[in-house]
Formats: structure tokens, sequence, C-alpha cells
């Protein structure tokens, strides 16, 4: 059998190594129309909160956040714990 034939490595374009190849993703915002004035005041609460919605400090909510903390730990401890000993088991074995 003949070898392949070689080919010379060419070096790709930018464009050809982005990460998206289809062009509709490297689309940029379009700038808006001449004359128009886009609104640069922000609100005080965004400023302070941010314009993601946050949950109140009710005990409910704070309860619901230590069992989740609780579940993460406890299932830690398990996972590490079964590790060590399925560990053990089989140096014994």
């Amino acid at each position: 059998m003949a070898p392949a034939p070689r080919r010379p490595i060419v070096p790709q374009s930018p464009e050809a190594r982005s990460y998206f190849s289809s062009r509709g993703y490297q689309r940029r915002e379009p700038a808006p129309p001449p004359g128009v004035e886009e609104p640069h005041d922000v609100e005080d609460w965004d400023a302070i909160h941010g314009a993601s919605a946050n949950r109140p400090d009710t005990p409910h909510v704070r309860a619901l956040r230590f069992l989740n903390a609780t579940g993460d730990l406890l299932s830690a401890v398990i996972l590490i714990g079964g590790g060590m000993s399925l560990i053990g088991l089989a140096t014994h074995l």
C-alpha cells in the first residue's frame, strides 16, 4: 500500500478559527439610528440591587437555603466517606 499523499499545513484565517462558524452569531448589536438617544439614567433600585430579582429575607427562604447547604454538605461527606471505605475495602481483599 502506498502512503497517503501529504498536504502542507496552511494556517487558517482568524475568521475560520473563530468560535462560532456562522456569521449570524458574529454580528454585533446594531447602532441606534442617528438622532435617537439611548437612556443613560439608572433607577435607584437597579443601582443598589442590580437588575436581577432578589429573594426576600424571610424565615422560609432562610430555611430553604439552610436545607440546601446542609444537603450539599451531607452528600459531600457521604461521597467522600464512601470512597474512602471502598478504597479501604479494596486494599484488604
